[in-house]
């Protein structure tokens, strides 16, 4: 049951925003496709049931770029609205019906703001986790992250096996950074797929993967490399990126293999929702071999959630998985910490994209 909450002191806050100016077309532009706005919000003009929070940090997550297209694979935004981010952050006021207090440190969909008027049903307690940072409830223990790739390992499909080599896209992100990990921490032998040499190098050196894929590399196409670090085939395929990479990758499936996927972040610069996208030609390898191929959402496997958490754990404290995070500071820097995420190659983040909207962060 909710209890009653007590109010901060009367006056406003300035908030500081970044909303959707533009439907972007193709690729994401924070210069054109958004606009930062600042308006004042009243600390005591809130619902019984509303409170106001003062933003921490927030995730960069793929999912706010697919919501700015018309017609939105995870729901559209209206020209206007404020972008949308997971993240954490400190109540400051609250009506009078709220679920928590002022000074409680909540995390929910915040937006891209420094301070969110939410209904404090759709946030929940920050959870910090012992031997981690605050910021693993947005990646490693997060559900858009972490979770995200244990569901994929783990759950989707049968798990990777001993012995088994399992290719990995956008291996250098956040999910896929995760997934590759999980999948080494099975025994299987590990291959992933990033841009540029410094992603490679941090894959194979950072991750001790036991190999990588350069898709940005000029002296050797994608298919020598693929044959080069497989040379017994693909068993599992953990696919972010779709597209020519999958359909390369399709081609060396072995029987009875399992192709998951996750995401298509090469496919996120067009709408998904008109026809733009590039599937893969190669398909009829899985009817030729055996396999299988299986998309999810990981809201599709919320009754999991608690054991993928102790999993997690699990493999943390062993030391078998870690979360490389991209700090960018300032809520100005929001679109510009998104660019990053689809921009790849050499210019591209490695690892979890966060934005630290405030330097007093919760112990």
């Amino acid at each position: 049951m909710c209890a009653p909450e007590q109010s901060a002191d009367d006056g406003t806050v300035t908030n500081s925003k970044w909303v959707l100016k533009a439907r972007p077309q193709g690729i994401f532009d924070p210069k054109k496709d958004v606009a930062f706005k600042t308006e004042s919000i009243s600390n005591t003009d809130l619902a019984d049931d509303e409170m106001l929070v003062e933003s921490f940090m927030l995730s960069g997550d793929a999912f706010i770029r697919t919501m700015m297209d018309e017609e939105a694979y995870h729901g559209a935004l209206s020209l206007g609205d404020t972008l949308p981010a997971i993240g954490y952050g400190k109540v400051v006021a609250a009506g009078p019906k709220s679920c928590h207090k002022v000074g409680t440190v909540v995390s929910g969909m915040i937006g891209a703001q420094t301070y969110a008027k939410i209904k404090s049903g759709g946030a929940f307690r920050h959870i910090t986790f012992p031997f981690m940072t605050p910021t693993a409830s947005l990646g490693l223990m997060g559900l858009t992250t972490g979770l995200t790739a244990y569901t994929g390992v783990f759950y989707v499909s049968r798990r990777p096996r001993k012995g088994e080599t399992v290719v990995v896209t956008g291996a250098a992100g956040a999910v896929g950074s995760v997934a590759a990990q999980l999948a080494k921490a099975t025994g299987a032998r590990v291959v992933g797929v990033a841009g540029g040499p410094k992603k490679c190098q941090y894959l194979v050196e950072e991750l001790k993967l036991d190999g990588a894929i350069d898709y940005k590399n000029s002296e050797k196409t994608l298919e020598e490399q693929i044959t080069a670090t497989c040379p017994d085939g693909i068993d599992f395929i953990y696919d972010n990126v779709g597209g020519s990479i999958l359909d390369r990758l399709l081609s060396k499936i072995n029987s009875n293999g399992r192709v998951v996927i996750c995401g298509a972040i090469s496919q996120y610069s067009g709408n998904l929702n008109k026809g733009k996208v590039e599937g893969p030609s190669n398909y009829l390898k899985l009817a030729e071999v055996g396999a299988e191929m299986k998309g999810f959402n990981v809201m599709q496997y919320m009754a999991r959630v608690p054991l993928a958490l102790c999993g997690m754990f699990y493999y943390f404290i062993r030391g078998k998985v870690r979360m490389t995070e991209h700090i960018e500071v300032g809520i100005q820097s929001f679109p510009h910490a998104l660019a990053k995420m689809f921009s790849g190659g050499s210019n591209g983040h490695i690892g979890k994209m966060l934005v630290k909207v405030r330097s007093n962060l919760p112990k």
